[in-house]
């Protein structure tokens, strides 16, 4: 049986007397798998990702990363993130914000040089290192972000909406690089509400409506399938 790489334990965020956010939500995502985050908009798929990232405290439950609290700065070593929208320093350049984001997780200066050079090479991008990443396209944009995720060597990547605003190649292109890290043993948590251009790769998942669990396991069946018989249906 695969270990559970990340529990939820009754997170409960709520951000007004209606109720907006989350309520005692549980779920788990084992090790290795490649698991969607689902839910239409404003059931609160952000607002538990950057619980679980560490972006916010303000909440009650506990959060488990390999079984660490985290709270605890240690579990922060086993997560890699990818924010929805890109924004990078103006006057940096790729090689240069990958540098201090590596030396920021304690990489050594040799570590960090090999380090972004194989993963620049990874992506394909390695023309663009000593270009600055604010000037690119929405897919380079990306590429450079989940670089950024997998500077320090994280067993966990979790990826908020990240096909938004990437055109089709740019989509096929990501998808790509996640599966393949998946394949290396990686666990991707992908957050989406376009179900069926994750569909392909994941193999389980989690479902929340309105703040609340409604279903977490393996995808037994297509998403929007899942999705009709958990939600639209009842």
């Amino acid at each position: 049986m695969k270990e559970t790489i990340l529990k939820v334990n009754n997170l409960t965020r709520l951000y007004d007397k209606n109720g907006y956010g989350v309520k005692e939500l549980s779920f788990e995502v084992k090790s290795g798998s490649f698991h969607a985050f689902i839910g239409e908009n404003g059931a609160g798929k952000t607002t538990t990702i950057k619980s679980i990232i560490g972006a916010t405290f303000n909440f009650s439950g506990e959060i488990l990363i390999k079984n660490i609290n985290n709270k605890i700065s240690e579990s922060k070593s086993n997560i890699g993130y990818v924010p929805e929208k890109a924004q990078f320093p103006k006057e940096i350049t790729v090689y240069e914000y990958l540098k201090s984001l590596a030396l920021l997780n304690n990489l050594s200066k040799t570590e960090a040089d090999n380090k972004i050079s194989e993963l620049l090479k990874k992506f394909d991008i390695e023309d663009l290192r000593n270009k600055k990443p604010s000037f690119f396209s929405s897919g380079q944009k990306k590429k450079v972000l989940l670089i950024q995720a997998l500077i320090h060597n994280p067993e966990l990547i979790i990826l908020d909406e990240p096909a938004a605003n990437l055109d089709p190649t740019a989509r096929f292109e990501l998808f790509n690089l996640l599966s393949s890290l998946n394949k290396e043993g990686k666990t991707i948590l992908i957050s989406s509400h376009i179900l069926a251009e994750i569909d392909q790769f994941v193999d389980s998942l989690t479902l929340i409506h309105k703040g609340k669990l409604i279903y977490n396991g393996i995808k037994y069946k297509p998403l929007e399938d899942i999705y009709y018989e958990k939600i639209i249906q009842k």
